[in-house]
């Protein structure tokens, strides 16, 4: 019998070394110490020693399973890689028109991996003359909400879900290019969310922002995230109402940051009948994409009833539930934008 709980106890410990290995590797040399120090005890009688390192492995059980199932996704390793895909956009080609305006069409590639090395690959056009008449609804309906809407998540709301219904018909073949990748692969709707989500974090990252440049580097703080992002030289795109893209802008230029790359997916997911929302924060000036689908661990808000779990968009190797370890204050999100599908 002593035996028997030996063997039981050395696989637990095994559980719990591959847990600090995976997410507390700078913490995996203390729990070897312990694991060992619990190993030599377990051939002493009773004594004070043994007392210390059973309580040191409940403790630790303990943390794992607190872990795994409270809010503050900890057991979350942002650092995952895969492998790299490929964004190319073609020179716009002039179509011919038979009245005296001049169309363009512009060709896309995007290739990428999931994290499940599943490969996928969309080809899709946007057309110059639509991303125009998206651009001028947006103009003019976000000068109208800014003026006349007091409160901000109110504003945010009514900004994205007018974009959305906007582009809602001309999104509608590339929402469709996403559910035959989907039906062919046979994923579910959780492999079918994180799909969507790392075609998002594929497309490399541009900051969209309200003002001009000249305006960012004169009245924001000069150690803020937005003016060091300047000074770095990184590409940015400017005097955009809201400081955001429309899903079928940033369709048509791949130029969009976190709240321009919530909205895309967003609108995506909604077409495919998956829950979803559009996560703000004032406190850390971020955005984020909600999936309301059984992650199982990770940040997450209940909407409405349904746990919808937060992901970065902004880089790569982010899964459904998780965002930075510096953001997980859930008090600091608000929803802007939801969609439930029960």
């Amino acid at each position: 019998m002593r035996v028997f709980f030996l063997i039981i106890g050395v696989f637990f410990w095994l559980i719990i070394l591959g847990f600090f290995y995976i997410f507390f590797n700078d913490y995996v040399s203390i729990s070897i110490i312990l694991f060992l120090g619990w190993i030599i005890t377990r051939f002493f009688e009773k004594n004070k020693f043994k007392t210390l390192f059973n309580s040191l492995f409940l403790t630790s059980v303990f943390y794992i399973l607190f872990a795994i199932f409270s809010n503050g996704g900890y057991i979350i390793d942002p650092a995952i890689h895969k492998k790299p895909g490929a964004v190319i956009i073609s020179k716009p080609k002039e179509i011919n028109m038979e009245t005296s305006k001049k169309d363009y069409v512009v060709s896309k590639n995007i290739k990428w991996y999931d994290f499940f090395t599943n490969f996928y690959e969309i080809n899709y056009n946007t057309r110059y003359l639509s991303f125009l008449e998206t651009k001028q609804n947006h103009k003019t309906i976000e000068y109208d909400y800014r003026y006349n809407t007091q409160n901000p998540i109110e504003y945010y709301n009514k900004l994205y879900v007018n974009l959305v219904a906007f582009d809602k018909q001309k999104i509608d073949s590339i929402t469709r290019l996403f559910a035959k990748e989907s039906k062919d692969k046979k994923l579910n709707p959780l492999q079918t969310a994180e799909m969507v989500t790392t075609f998002l974090q594929e497309i490399p990252y541009v900051l969209v922002h309200q003002n001009t440049c000249k305006q960012i580097l004169e009245f924001e703080s000069p150690d803020s995230y937005i003016v060091k992002y300047h000074e770095e030289k990184k590409p940015c795109l400017a005097n955009i109402p809201g400081g955001v893209q429309s899903p079928y802008e940033f369709l048509h230029n791949l130029k969009g940051d976190c709240d321009t790359r919530s909205l895309l997916g967003f609108a995506i997911l909604t077409q495919l009948n998956i829950s979803s929302s559009i996560w703000v924060s004032k406190a850390y000036r971020h955005c984020v994409l909600g999936v309301g689908l059984p992650v199982g661990n990770g940040v997450y808000k209940s909407v409405n009833g349904l746990n919808h779990y937060a992901v970065e968009l902004t880089n790569k190797g982010f899964k459904l539930g998780m965002i930075s370890p510096q953001q997980r204050d859930i008090s600091n999100w608000d929803i802007a934008l939801y969609s439930n599908n029960f």
